[in-house]
């Protein structure tokens, strides 16, 4: 099986890998279509396959152990998802993604973020609470170890918990298929330790006050977050895009 370095985190990929050692995962997975999706995904939006460069189906159906029509298919399916693009006569590329887009989907994504903590922190449960203070700590402990992957994973749960407790499935479903568009670049920007610890304390802040069933508060520190992150991307945008 192809080795995942971000498996931990568990954005896309299946978590029970070490089942699977010196497996390729067409001898494994029963929905193997659903499996080459998570991981090419991933492989986009961790920077491993570079914006604007050329995926080559032959090269990722050898190295996944499954049939080029399967990568194909998978890759038509992620450029209508917008993550890439098709150029005719050439192939599948990274697409390339525009500053103003990224101003557009963070303006959106505050919107939207910010109504779903509104609506979710009545309906939190001490579980939730208590599952999200453990990962907390443990990304904490890890920072100042100078590794940010536990941070990025506190990060996505805390966000993912707000929009799943929300109570409105409209909204879950809208804010999902967005999240996409903008994980490339949150990778990009916390995967940086100054900024991953930076970030860290401003989760920490909308943690406790969702905590404390602050509405008011939460929404504050959540509409203050994310514009922060818009701007930082936005004015590291070439680093953050190329690298």
């Amino acid at each position: 099986m192809v080795e995942n370095k971000y498996n931990e985190i568990n954005l896309y990929t299946n978590p029970n890998k070490d089942k699977f050692v010196n497996k390729k995962i067409g001898e494994v997975f029963p929905n193997l279509e659903d499996q080459v999706y998570k991981i090419i995904k991933d492989k986009i939006i961790w920077h491993e396959i570079k914006m604007r460069e050329r995926i080559i189906d032959k090269k990722l159906s050898e190295e996944l152990g499954v049939s080029r029509s399967m990568v194909r298919q998978v890759l038509t399916i992620l450029a209508k998802e917008e993550l890439l693009k098709i150029i005719p006569r050439s192939g599948f590329y990274v697409r390339e993604v525009t500053e103003k887009e990224i101003e557009e989907i963070y303006n959106i994504r505050k919107i939207l973020e910010v109504y779903a903590t509104e609506l979710a922190i009545p309906r939190i449960s001490s579980r939730d609470i208590n599952k999200v203070e453990e990962i907390f700590d443990k990304a904490k402990r890890d920072l100042e170890k100078d590794e940010v992957k536990s941070f990025i994973k506190a990060d996505v749960i805390l966000h993912k918990i707000l929009v799943d407790n929300c109570g409105n499935e409209c909204l879950i479903k809208i804010i999902n298929k967005n999240n996409d568009k903008y994980a490339f670049y949150r990778i990009a920007d916390l995967k940086r330790l100054k900024r991953a610890r930076e970030s860290y304390f401003e989760h920490r802040e909308i943690f406790e006050a969702v905590k404390k069933k602050n509405v008011k508060l939460s929404a504050n520190l959540m509409t203050k977050h994310i514009e922060k992150a818009k701007n930082i991307i936005l004015n590291n945008f070439k680093l953050y895009t190329y690298e």
